[in-house]
């Protein structure tokens, strides 16, 4: 059969619409999957390789802010920026302090339970002592809802030198024997401050306090230092939080304020000698 020239045409432009509708389903399967490895290649760009993958399956990474308070209690007896070597080297624990035998023992300068019917007994001994300038406090507060049971609170400030003595409350001295003057006390944080020994396997209190009155020990940095790790054993043995005395949770930056309160103290006593 003949072909003539219109179904020549017809033919040529079938092939050609052919040609261009090939071409064009051919580049648009191309542009879709240069798209994709585009976007599967950025997808894998911000997902985090296999090592560290696997350290977000592992446990929590703790990080340091050195602008933030440290709460890390085990640090609180040392933490003066004064001399920190030869504080380490010398810094009283919880045995005995030995001072110069020319210095006379003095009785505690803090009554925070004093009643008038203890006026009798504690006005000759106390009428001539000076007025507290300054008192510097450490609450540790249980944190169990029973509070501190008897028993085990009594152990464990017998094991830090306290002994029970004037105003029914706790003192530490300067031997562990109770011998010598006091470096600080220690009371039951709920009135009327005091503590029964007789009835002490049914005692219990939710808090103590642990107080150092200026004037007072003849070395007050010394004692404070070892009233802090008192009131530190206290805390981590029984299951305490250590309070400042706004309640506020002790910190390094409290307990260097406590040291600075006791140097500008000492520096007044000078200029008032003077």
């Amino acid at each position: 059969m003949d072909i003539g020239l219109r179904e020549w045409l017809i033919l040529i432009g079938i092939i050609v619409i052919a040609g261009i509708l090939f071409d064009g389903w051919r580049r648009m399967r191309g542009s879709k999957g240069k798209l994709k490895f585009k976007l599967d290649r950025n997808i894998a760009s911000t997902l985090p390789d296999e090592e560290e993958s696997t350290e977000l399956l592992g446990p929590p990474r703790v990080v340091s802010r050195s602008n933030e308070p440290s709460l890390d209690e085990t640090d609180l007896p040392s933490m003066s920026a004064r001399e920190p070597s030869k504080r380490r080297a010398s810094e009283p624990r919880q045995g005995d302090l030995h001072f110069s035998s020319d210095d006379t023992p003095v009785p505690t300068l803090l009554d925070p339970v004093a009643d008038e019917d203890d006026s009798e007994e504690t006005s000759d001994p106390d009428q001539d002592l000076p007025p507290v300038e300054e008192v510097l406090v450490i609450n540790v507060i249980s944190r169990d809802v029973h509070g501190f049971r008897g028993p085990a609170l009594l152990q464990n400030i017998l094991e830090s030198g306290l002994r029970f003595g004037e105003m029914d409350i706790f003192h530490r001295h300067e031997s562990m024997a109770g011998n010598g003057e006091v470096l600080f006390s220690m009371a039951n944080a709920v009135k009327p401050g005091t503590f029964d020994l007789d009835d002490i396997d049914h005692f219990t209190t939710p808090a103590v306090s642990f107080f150092l009155g200026l004037p007072g020990p003849r070395h007050p940095k010394q004692a404070f230092d070892v009233m802090v790790a008192a009131a530190r054993k206290l805390s981590q043995e029984l299951n305490g939080e250590l309070k400042d005395d706004q309640r506020s949770v002790l910190t390094a930056q409290t307990i260097e304020h406590y040291r600075q309160r006791i140097v500008d103290y000492e520096r007044r006593q000078m200029t008032t000698k003077r």
